[in-house]
């Protein structure tokens, strides 16, 4: 384990933070790339039998399709460095000894333009990631608190970390079953920030 990476144990959590696991030149690079070179969208979700336009931009790739809050990713040709991205990262997993059942065969990322663009609080616990999820998310541009909480337990203490500018983040083990996570508002100006979350999805 190299001097940037630190592993958190908590009841029912696994987590691995890795700060800067890109150098800033090849952080700034790969934003910039994929905010020109892919297809961006405002997408739809369905909450309490609404439509409601998710407070973020979204693009994905992936050898297979992938559905989060009935909204349907269908299977999308790899973007070349996102490629590359996935056969390191994939190489990261094997060394530190986290298993995937179908390797990293999905991506989606989420564009946050401000501190006003967020995630709520929720799980990565649809069925086809299996019973332990493995989520890999680097974080790229303008750092954002990351918060994550037990679910329905005030008792342990939630953790937050400060993630961007190429930190990655791996949750793995049963979190996805007893933990849940948000990137929140804030009132801060920020920059936009980009986070890259690869998933093992069931076909």
């Amino acid at each position: 384990m190299n001097s940037n990476q630190t592993i958190y144990i908590r009841p029912g959590l696994s987590l691995c933070v890795v700060r800067a696991w890109l150098s800033s030149e090849d952080e700034q690079a790969l934003l910039a790339a994929l905010y020109a070179e892919l297809t961006w969208m405002q997408g739809e979700i369905r909450l309490f039998g609404r439509s409601v336009a998710e407070p973020r931009f979204t693009a994905w790739c992936g050898d297979v399709s992938y559905t989060y809050s009935k909204r349907v990713l269908e299977e999308r040709a790899w973007h070349p460095r996102l490629r590359e991205l996935r056969h390191q990262l994939e190489g990261w997993l094997e060394a530190n000894a986290i298993a995937t059942p179908h390797n990293l065969n999905h991506c989606l990322l989420n564009y946050y333009r401000s501190g006003q663009d967020s995630m709520g609080w929720h799980r990565d616990n649809e069925l086809e990631l299996g019973s332990q999820p493995v989520i890999v998310s680097l974080s790229l541009g303008a750092p954002r608190r990351f918060r994550l909480r037990q679910k329905n337990n005030d008792a342990i203490s939630p953790l937050t970390f400060e993630l961007g500018h190429g930190d990655l983040v791996v949750m793995y083990g049963l979190t996805q079953t007893h933990w849940e996570h948000a990137l929140l508002k804030t009132r801060q100006e920020l920059g936009p920030r980009m986070n890259l979350t690869f998933r093992s999805v069931a076909s």
